[in-house]
C-alpha cells in the first residue's frame, strides 16, 4: 500500500476528490485527517497520529482490531522549514515510512506503528513550494490541473441541467442555462486576469472554488425565484457579486467589477432588457419571506427586509443577553452575505475590518 500525494494549485479539488474517496472506503477503515500549517511540530503531529492507535503486543501500535488507518495530510508542504533546511513534521512521516517506528517522547523507547498509509495534499505554489525528496520519493505523486474550459462548460451545464429539472423550471428559464454557464465563464476568466493579487490586495486570487460557489448560490433556488428569464440572470449577477465583488477592496475596482459584469451580461442576453437586470435592492437570502423555514428569494424592499431582522434581534434579546445593533444597510447587507455563506455546504467566512 503505497503512499499517495495529489499535487495542484489551490481551488482545483485536491482535497474534495480525496474527502469523497475517503468516505465512501468501508468500515475496515478509520481517516485521520491533519491539516498541516505554518506552526506544526513534530511533536504536535505525532500527539494527533498517535490518537487513533492502540498498543498490540510487545512495542507494537497499530489501530484497533484488523482496522487499517489513513493518515489524510492536507497541506504537505505548509510547516515552517528550520535554520538548517530540514522540517519537522515531514522528518517524523519520512522516519515513520522508511523503518516504521518511531519514538516515545517521555519513555524514549520504540514505537513500531504497522497497518497505516499516508494521503497527502499539497500545492507546489504556496507554503515551501518543495518537500525533501527523501520523503517524497515514498509517495506516487499525481498532478491535478486546473480543468480546460471544455471541461468547466460540461460540469456546469451538466449542474444546471439537473438542478432546474429537478425544480420544473419553466422552458424559457432552461432554455437560457446554457449561455448563462458560458457568461459565468467570461466573467471568471476577466476577473481572474483583471484584478490580479499585490502585497495590499494579497486576497485577490479566483479559482475553481469561487466558480463553484457562484452556482451553489443558484442550487439554493425553488420555481418560486426562477419563473421567468431575467430572474435567473439577476440571480446569477447577485451569486457573482457575492462571490468576486465582496472580496474587492476599493471603489475603483469595485465599478471596475459592475462594468465588466454588466458588459457580459448584456452580450450574452441581448434579448434581456438590461432594465429588468437591475434592482434595489439587488439581495437574495434564506428569511426574504420571513424567518422560518429557509427559502432563498429576492428582498422585495428595504423595509420588508430591516423589519424581519429587527424581529429576529428581539427574539434573540428575550432568550440571551441583549445585544444593541443598529442596523443599518451596510449592516443588513453583511448580515445577508454572512447567512448566505453559512447555509452553503463547507461555507467559512473570515471578515477583516478595523475594530
Amino acid at each position: 500500500s503505497r503512499p499517495v500525494m495529489l499535487v495542484g494549485s489551490a481551488g482545483s479539488g485536491k482535497t474534495v476528490m480525496i474527502g469523497d474517496k475517503l468516505r465512501g472506503l468501508g468500515e475496515d477503515f478509520l481517516v485521520a485527517t491533519i491539516p498541516f500549517n505554518n506552526y506544526t511540530t513534530s511533536a504536535m503531529l505525532q500527539n494527533v497520529m498517535e490518537k487513533p492507535l492502540e498498543k498490540k503486543a510487545g512495542r507494537n501500535y497499530g489501530p484497533p482490531g484488523t482496522k487499517k488507518l489513513i493518515y489524510f495530510i492536507d497541506d504537505m508542504n505548509m510547516p515552517a522549514v528550520d535554520t538548517y533546511g530540514t522540517v519537522e513534521p515531514h522528518t517524523l512521516v519520512r522516519q515513520h515510512l522508511d523503518y516504521r517506528h518511531w519514538y516515545d517522547r517521555q519513555k524514549l523507547t520504540l514505537k513500531e506503528v504497522h497497518n497505516v498509509q499516508y494521503v497527502a495534499c499539497m500545492n507546489p505554489t504556496a507554503g515551501s513550494f518543495t518537500i525533501n525528496p527523501r520523503l517524497q520519493r515514498h509517495f506516487s505523486v499525481f498532478a491535478v490541473s486546473f480543468p480546460g474550459k471544455e471541461a468547466l462548460r460540461t460540469i456546469y451545464t451538466s449542474i444546471m441541467g439537473g438542478h432546474l429539472k429537478s425544480i420544473s423550471a419553466s422552458k424559457g428559464v432552461t432554455r437560457i442555462a446554457d449561455k448563462l454557464v458560458e457568461a459565468a465563464l467570461q466573467l471568471h476568466s476577466k476577473v481572474a486576469s483583471t484584478f490580479l493579487p499585490t502585497a495590499i490586495k494579497f486576497h485577490y486570487l479566483f479559482n475553481l472554488r469561487d466558480l463553484s460557489n457562484i452556482f451553489q448560490g443558484i442550487l439554493f433556488t425553488t420555481t418560486d425565484c426562477l419563473k421567468q428569464a431575467p430572474d435567473l440572470v439577476r440571480l446569477w449577477l447577485h451569486e457573482a457579486s457575492r462571490v468576486y465583488r465582496d472580496k474587492l477592496v476599493d471603489d475603483r475596482d469595485m465599478e471596475s467589477y459592475d462594468k465588466i459584469q454588466m458588459d457580459i451580461a448584456k452580450k450574452m442576453f441581448e434579448d434581456i432588457d438590461e432594465e429588468s437586470l437591475r434592482g434595489d435592492p439587488m439581495i437574495y437570502c434564506h428569511f426574504a419571506a420571513g424567518i422560518g423555514e429557509p427559502r432563498y428569494l429576492p428582498v422585495s424592499g428595504w423595509e420588508s427586509l430591516k423589519k424581519t431582522l429587527e424581529e429576529a434581534l428581539e427574539n434573540y434579546n428575550e432568550v440571551n443577553a441583549a445585544m444593541n445593533l443598529v442596523l443599518f444597510e451596510d449592516a443588513i447587507i453583511h448580515v445577508c452575505r454572512i447567512n448566505r455563506i453559512l447555509e452553503s455546504p463547507r461555507g467559512n467566512a473570515l471578515l477583516g475590518a478595523v475594530g
